[in-house]
């Protein structure tokens, strides 16, 4: 078994060389676009890069070493992942899954929470792995099934045969397969958004047609990114590693669209959570590869897509994507369904108290 303790720690000179670039940027001269409508305004990328430049890595740094982590050589790939066990002795191990434009760290203010929660259900041994692509995790990229061995593969290496799964975006595309592929090893399933309609559906009811129709309109308005990453991420892959505000503003572009009147830093848990998960993929010099698990996910459209059976909780936030429960359903054994409050896409920086009591709910009911 090959499991290799691991502390984020940065070359001063490429934190130098970050702060540089963003003093030097040379911002593009166009209309002004207060309102996000053709992606990210330009004041405020000005605003962001001078806040970047100021950004303290080493405190930031120390902050993320606050989790343990490792790194686990497994199906001949490299993994890494912060693993933090709890003191409970009746803990579930859980692992949970990221997605784009976003890290392991997305997690970094729920792990405490489910590895030593207070009062009474469940706690955790919870396992974030960087997925393929991202982070420390290396350059090379790989789709939701391979993904899937992996972490299987991994929570074998970490000792935990069975285990709950948790996720959303491409974590959610992973999970779904780990329920396909590996049922044997999971106790339940926990999503945040469950796939999408594709147009070619037969026998939806009303509400199904009017989430297809709604997920028509997003892709057609705010799909660019998409596009973009399934089919040539290439062709930006060498701007994301060569800019920081060009990265920035590439990955902006998806975060405002599930942000409130243009709040991008509050749809992201805040400025000093964005900046920090900016810097990863900066200093990791991973947003090319992250993109490219777009295009490794394209060439198994049209695959398996048999329903899950394994006891899954759904918790849908106001401004993620509205999935009825019928929906859901058609995709995996729903036993809980639940409408949150408040929060959108990346739910685990900006609302991780309501996400972790939600999750804890539902395995204390498995």
């Amino acid at each position: 078994m090959s499991v290799t303790p691991f502390r984020v720690a940065i070359d001063d000179q490429d934190v130098e060389d970050l702060k540089a670039r963003l003093r030097a940027t040379r911002f593009s001269q166009v209309a002004p676009n207060e309102d996000f409508e053709r992606g990210p305004s330009p004041a405020y990328l000005h605003d962001l890069a001078t806040d970047w430049a100021d950004l303290d890595w080493r405190s930031a740094e120390a902050e993320l070493n606050t989790l343990d982590q490792v790194l686990v050589e497994v199906g001949g790939a490299t993994l890494h992942s912060i693993h933090v066990r709890s003191p409970r002795p009746d803990a579930v191990p859980i692992v949970l899954l990221h997605g784009w434009p976003d890290t392991a760290f997305r997690y970094r203010h729920v792990v405490p929470l489910l590895a030593e929660p207070e009062g009474e259900g469940p706690a955790f041994h919870v396992v974030v792995p960087s997925l393929p692509g991202f982070g420390f995790s290396g350059h090379t990229a790989a789709n939701a099934d391979d993904t899937a061995d992996l972490v299987a593969g991994l929570m074998t290496e970490l000792g935990h045969e069975r285990f709950v799964v948790a996720g959303g975006d491409v974590g959610t595309n992973v999970g779904l397969a780990l329920g396909r592929r590996h049922a044997d090893r999971l106790h339940g399933l926990f999503l945040t958004n469950v796939s999408y309609p594709t147009g070619q559906e037969q026998d939806l009811t009303e509400a199904e047609r009017e989430y297809a129709d709604y997920i028509q309109g997003w892709w057609y308005r705010e799909g660019a990114y998409a596009m973009v990453q399934s089919t040539k991420p290439q062709i930006v892959g060498p701007a994301l590693a060569d800019s920081p505000i060009g990265m920035a503003a590439f990955m902006l572009g998806l975060i405002e669209t599930g942000a409130e009147r243009h709040d991008v830093d509050g749809a992201f848990g805040g400025r000093h959570e964005l900046l920090v998960n900016l810097s990863l993929y900066w200093l990791t010099n991973t947003a090319a590869s992250a993109a490219d698990t777009y295009h490794a996910e394209s060439s198994t459209w049209g695959g398996e897509t048999a329903r899950v059976e394994v006891p899954t909780g759904v918790a849908i936030f106001p401004r993620e994507a509205p999935s009825p429960r019928e929906w859901c359903e058609r995709q995996a054994d729903v036993v809980r369904y639940t409408r949150m409050p408040r929060g959108g896409h990346f739910a685990a920086l900006e609302v991780p108290h309501d996400l972790t009591a939600e999750l804890r709910a539902f395995v204390a009911d498995l």
